[in-house]
């Protein structure tokens, strides 16, 4: 955790998450591939002009079995404000050990989960591989924002949890990967939150893209492997073991969960 002492007071707090801006039409297959979806075609976005109008998640279902709350408290998020952020691998490196796009490839900001600091550079996650990689990146080429919000899967379960100030507020059944493509186990962040044209569709209305990528599927129709959580067009394997590797929703619980997760909220995924 991060002592507040030690950031920049620079620092706001976020609200509603905005959809992801500024783009018409891009290859969703690209972040999706590995979810085990049937569709293979380009999907395109939807570029609204606000956050869509959609209800809050539903408290927590008392027949539904809690998902044990890991250690909480309040995550800093870093927002690249360069068009290129470079990445070091150690702090006041001679120069970076790579750079990363902002916005990313899917037209959303650059969006990192901060680890820990040393004075004025972050240690962040990074959406790459392997899972769970992090680089530092230096106070001055990013914007802080803090999060309360925390997303739990358990694989075991077959449940979602969404936790605000640690204080569960959300819980739905979701289906997970088969054991012959597992749903990857780790500490991820949400890289960007889709929202698709086709509500009807393998990935129904919403995807939240993941940092973390499958250990079985290093590349899987033309994309890299990274999962997601999203909708489905097949309700019925919700609660069991469907999926390449992606978290798979119900589409309303994905549309209010989509409401009200932003870029840089941490994910575990645990057993």
């Amino acid at each position: 955790m991060i002592a507040s002492d030690t950031i920049d007071p620079v620092v706001h707090r976020r609200g509603v998450p905005a959809l992801l801006p500024g783009v018409a039409v891009v290859v969703v297959m690209l972040l999706l591939a590995g979810c085990g979806g049937a569709a293979t075609a380009a999907r395109h976005l939807t570029r609204p002009t606000k956050t869509a109008a959609v209800s809050s998640p539903a408290p927590a279902d008392p027949d539904i079995p809690a998902i044990p709350a890991l250690p909480s408290g309040t995550v800093y998020v870093a927002t690249a404000t360069v068009a290129s952020l470079p990445i070091y691998a150690t702090p006041r490196a001679f120069g970076p050990a790579q750079t990363l796009a902002n916005p990313n490839e899917l037209g959303a900001p650059l969006t990192l989960l901060v680890d820990k600091w040393e004075g004025g550079w972050l240690d962040v996650y990074l959406p790459e591989r392997p899972n769970e990689v992090t680089g530092w990146v230096s106070q001055n080429d990013v914007s802080l924002a803090t999060d309360n919000e925390h997303l739990v899967v358990s694989l075991g379960l077959r449940l979602v949890a969404l936790y605000r100030n640690g204080a569960q507020v959300f819980t739905a059944p979701v289906a997970v990967g088969t054991p012959d493509s597992p749903t990857p186990m780790g500490h991820f962040f949400v890289t960007e939150v889709l929202k698709l044209t086709d509500p009807g569709d393998a990935y129904g209305p919403y995807a939240l893209g993941l940092s973390g990528f499958s250990n079985t599927y290093y590349s899987f129709d033309g994309g890299p492997g990274q999962i997601a959580i999203h909708g489905t067009n097949q309700p019925w394997v919700i609660g069991g073991y469907a999926s390449h590797g992606c978290v798979r929703l119900a589409n309303p619980d994905i549309t209010a969960l989509a409401s009200q997760v932003p870029a840089g909220t941490p994910v575990d995924i645990v057993a």
